[in-house]
């Protein structure tokens, strides 16, 4: 397994990880913010509102009695100066500041001055922050700091067990991940050793999966059953069919008008196999049976050429081919044949005369013709199963409606894109791209992948 898919199984666990430390964070955050409002109101409002009503006091004492002293205590200092001269009293610190609160520079945090002016008289009030400080350690931030730790170790001992108790889904979504039912040894059977505290709801996974584990061998056991089966079942009336056409066509006396109908009758034939082959792609489960061949687009579209000659039935139509770039691909040849014999075909029926031109690209193919052509609603439709894009009075030779339904699905199984540009009276033109990224931008088309 590759590191991109073991990051991808990992998800759950990441997830729980991250969201646990989100929520560390928080509360860390949370926690300084709560000390920084703390901090605010002590100033703010605390130790402001005790300088204002200590003012207060002094100078309703004051009044009573010029002899009051100033306030003198370990956390409030006084000085009581003339109005207009604080030289003589004052330290150093504390001159030159006008009337209101101050925070005093060079102080403990929370320091604050407060200077008041009654009767020539100036109260200057020095509170230090000292004590507050010590209140706020021992008070709030040892308390709080052990409360963290506590929470922090809480948080992981919270991820550890919900790791434990994740463990059995993370385990069992990777043993599902590697389940391929396509193999007859793939198995979710063997899940005794499932790590992690195993609980009910586990259990119930773990008998569930086992159980689609059967479900799912059983119907590929079908499906291969019938693709065999299938397979030589329709091919071994086709092939006699054939042969009978080829023996048919070898008579010397077969006139021109039997051989026109043994023709189209091995025609019928081929399409036949070919539909056959589209449908036993399409049932199979993966596409893991298909092994990739070098595929040279130019011989398959001549070898497509060949065969839908049958169906120009002595129409004015040529077909030509401009191949502008020799485009090869590493990929599931049969399916390239499918693909583009199907539009080939399609070009060809519903072309009554002029020409139809395969043009092969670096990236791409185009299948353009000067047939009966589509209108906007039509082109919505096409890729219906059983829908015939016709023409009052143009359309000579239906189609059996599946064609383009199993260009579309076969292309968006193997990641191609099928672009459709049409126009009534004018033809169609239809293009593959087998490389996904080099389909231009800003086409207003219809897609095959839609």
């Amino acid at each position: 397994m590759n590191k991109k898919t073991d990051l991808r199984q990992s998800t759950l666990r990441s997830k729980l990880g991250r969201k646990m430390t989100l929520q560390a964070c928080l509360i860390g955050l949370v926690a300084v913010l709560g000390i920084g409002f703390a901090s605010v109101v002590i100033e703010q409002f605390l130790v402001r509102q005790a300088l204002t009503d200590e003012t207060e006091h002094f100078w309703q004492a004051y009044e009573k009695n010029q002899n009051f002293p100033a306030p003198n205590t370990a956390n409030l200092k006084g000085y009581l100066t003339d109005a207009h001269t604080d030289v003589d009293v004052l330290p150093e610190e504390m001159r030159g500041y006008e009337l209101g609160f101050h925070k005093m520079h060079g102080q403990t945090a929370h320091s604050l001055l407060y200077s008041s002016e009654r009767n020539g008289k100036r109260l200057h009030l020095l509170f230090d922050g000292k004590s507050v400080l010590r209140l706020a350690l021992f008070f709030g931030i040892f308390p709080l700091t052990i409360v963290l730790v506590l929470i922090y170790v809480a948080a992981w001992w919270v991820y550890r067990e919900s790791n434990f108790l994740l463990s059995p889904i993370v385990w069992l979504a990777n043993k599902f991940d590697r389940f391929d039912p396509a193999h007859a040894s793939a198995s979710l059977e063997d899940l005794s050793d499932i790590p992690g505290d195993v609980d009910w709801e586990v259990e119930k996974l773990v008998n569930s999966f086992s159980s689609y584990s059967r479900r799912i061998q059983r119907f590929v056991e079908r499906e291969r059953a019938f693709t065999r089966d299938a397979s030589h079942e329709f091919r071994t009336p086709l092939t006699v069919i054939k042969m009978a056409s080829d023996l048919l066509l070898a008579e010397q006396d077969l006139d021109d008008y039997s051989k026109k109908y043994v023709t189209r009758i091995k025609g019928s034939a081929r399409d036949m196999e070919e539909l056959i082959d589209a449908f036993l792609i399409l049932a199979r489960e993966t596409d893991k049976e298909f092994e990739d061949q070098h595929t040279v687009i130019a011989d398959v579209v001549e070898r497509e050429i060949r065969g839908a000659e049958v169906y120009l039935d002595g129409k004015p139509v040529s077909v030509e081919v401009d191949e502008q770039y020799p485009l090869e691909l590493h990929t599931a040849r049969k399916v390239v044949a499918i693909v583009l014999g199907n539009l080939i075909r399609n070009a060809v029926l519903y072309t009554n005369q002029g020409t139809v031109t395969i043009t092969i690209k670096e990236h791409s193919v185009v299948i353009s013709d000067t047939g009966i052509g589509m209108s906007d609603e039509q082109i919505k439709k096409i890729f219906q199963p059983y829908y015939r894009a016709e023409q009052e009075g143009k359309t000579e030779r239906k189609g059996y409606g599946v064609g383009l339904t199993i260009v579309k699905r076969l292309s968006n199984r193997f990641n191609w894109i099928v672009e459709v540009e049409s126009a009534v009276g004018e033809g169609t033109s239809i293009e593959v791209f087998f490389d996904e990224s080099s389909r231009p931008t800003g086409f207003s088309k219809m897609l095959a992948r839609s």
